[in-house]
């Protein structure tokens, strides 16, 4: 494993085994998450994701899943329905000691109802923000004034799902320079960019997705006040060398401590139906 493919993927990945194109049913994907924290690999898992109007069956599925006294506490990040008092509840009937709740992730269609949202949530726990792409002039000052997070959805189950280059370093661009923190979600599986099925299916179409080194990795140059340019050329690139010392490619370069450092206070993770997937392209490749 390098020093440099460690930094990346440590806690990279929150496991959304519920949603497409796995779509897992509530005991299979509880079963599975459970498998990955006793792993070899669970160095590189984050939270397990469940909507907030799934949280009774999830407590359900736990409690016939888990757990021994000596096995970690379950970090989970939850879906807010859009409605506070339900999302609010449901967290609060939550049976605490074995499960956690780290973040919430919410939908806002403009400024004034994340603003709305945020402070009826208070600073409890992290809050990301997932809303239009254009908006982030509008909705970065209130995240950051609120010390929330915000969200960008980089793909799904169609090609139109997909954002271009410019729109994801237009995105990381405007956090860096708000020092607003940001996950992803859907559409990076893979470890580089590529053309890939949309789907499981056998006839399943392709599209080009991105790849997790890429988004990530162009986050660090944002956080470094890289060019647009640089970010760019980041997201299309195809080709990345790991080592204990740093990666390399095109011309760029960081260091192992600056991706650690990029991780630790801005680029937080990204959610992802599969955790086999990134983890084992990552390994193929050589980077861990």
């Amino acid at each position: 494993m390098t020093a440099a493919g460690r930094a990346l993927m440590t806690g990279l990945v929150d496991y959304a085994g519920l949603f497409p194109p796995a779509g897992l049913g509530m005991l299979e994907a509880v079963r599975r998450y459970r498998e990955y924290l006793a792993g070899p690999d669970r160095w590189a898992l984050g939270r397990f994701v469940v909507p907030a109007a799934r949280l009774a069956e999830f407590e359900e599925s736990f409690k016939e899943v888990c757990c021994g006294e000596r096995e970690p506490v379950w970090g989970l990040s939850v879906l807010g329905t859009g409605v506070f008092e339900r999302d609010a509840e449901g967290i609060r009937g939550l049976a605490r000691g074995a499960v956690l709740v780290e973040s919430l992730e919410i939908k806002a269609a403009d400024a004034q109802e994340a603003e709305r949202v945020l402070s009826e949530f208070g600073a409890e726990i992290p809050v990301y923000v997932e809303f239009a792409p254009g908006q982030t002039d509008t909705m970065l000052p209130v995240l950051a004034r609120s010390g929330a997070r915000a969200k960008i959805r980089t793909g799904g189950v169609s090609a139109e799902a997909f954002p271009l280059e410019e729109a994801v370093a237009d995105f990381l661009l405007a956090c860096a320079r708000a020092r607003v923190k940001f996950k992803a979600t859907a559409g990076l599986h893979h470890a580089v960019r590529g053309d890939y099925k949309l789907t499981y299916e056998a006839e399943s179409a392709q599209a080009m997705m991105h790849g997790f080194a890429n988004v990530f990795l162009a986050a660090a140059l944002a956080l470094r006040e890289a060019e647009k340019r640089a970010l760019l050329e980041t997201l299309e690139v195809r080709e990345f060398s790991f080592d204990d010392k740093g990666v390399r490619w095109l011309g760029f370069e960081l260091s192992a401590e600056e991706i650690a450092a990029a991780r630790r206070e801005f680029a937080m993770s990204y959610g992802s139906c599969s955790f086999e997937e990134p983890v084992g392209e990552a390994r193929a490749l050589g980077w861990v």
